[in-house]
């Protein structure tokens, strides 16, 4: 009888100690907070212009590397979004990369603000996240080349030429 109980507390244990330690993600989510902002270049909105949120410290705040991000709407606005959509970005400095690919959903799309905004430590764009709402003071880029995508050049003779 004595073995049977020390087996019954035995496995009691071990399942609390199971459910204490989960069984799932145990990656900790930050508080986030909300963040709203404008985006304009050149003095338009730039609708479907992607933001990249980096902390400015290089400091990670989950396991998983992730990055605020936002994408521009056509009247210019846009909602941070970490997680889920709108659902903001934890409080601290951060260094912004910006992206605008001309068909995003190419297999080869093409940033028309070439490299200098893509890479957050050369933008020049820095926000800070306070705890709460946030309405971001605008990003306005003005003297700002819009790059076009290079024509391609035809590797095969037009169909007329052929037989020529």
């Amino acid at each position: 009888m004595k073995s049977s109980a020390f087996r019954v507390s035995c496995c009691i244990i071990f399942f609390s100690l199971f459910l204490l330690c989960g069984c799932g993600n145990s990656d900790v989510r930050p508080d986030l907070q909300t963040v709203e902002g404008r985006l304009t270049i050149n003095g338009e909105p730039a609708a479907g212009a992607m933001l990249v949120f980096y902390p400015a410290q290089g400091e990670e705040f989950d396991s998983r590397g992730s990055r605020p991000r936002a994408k521009v709407e056509e009247n210019g606005n846009f909602q941070v979004t970490t997680y889920q959509s709108g659902d903001g970005a934890p409080a601290g400095d951060y260094q912004v990369g910006i992206l605008w690919f001309d068909n995003p959903d190419s297999s080869t799309p093409w940033n028309k603000l070439g490299k200098r905004y893509a890479n957050p430590r050369e933008s020049d764009i820095t926000v800070t996240v306070e705890e709460g709402n946030n309405q971001l003071t605008p990003i306005e880029l003005e003297d700002v080349r819009i790059l076009k995508r290079p024509a391609r050049r035809r590797k095969s003779q037009d169909v007329d030429q052929v037989g020529e």
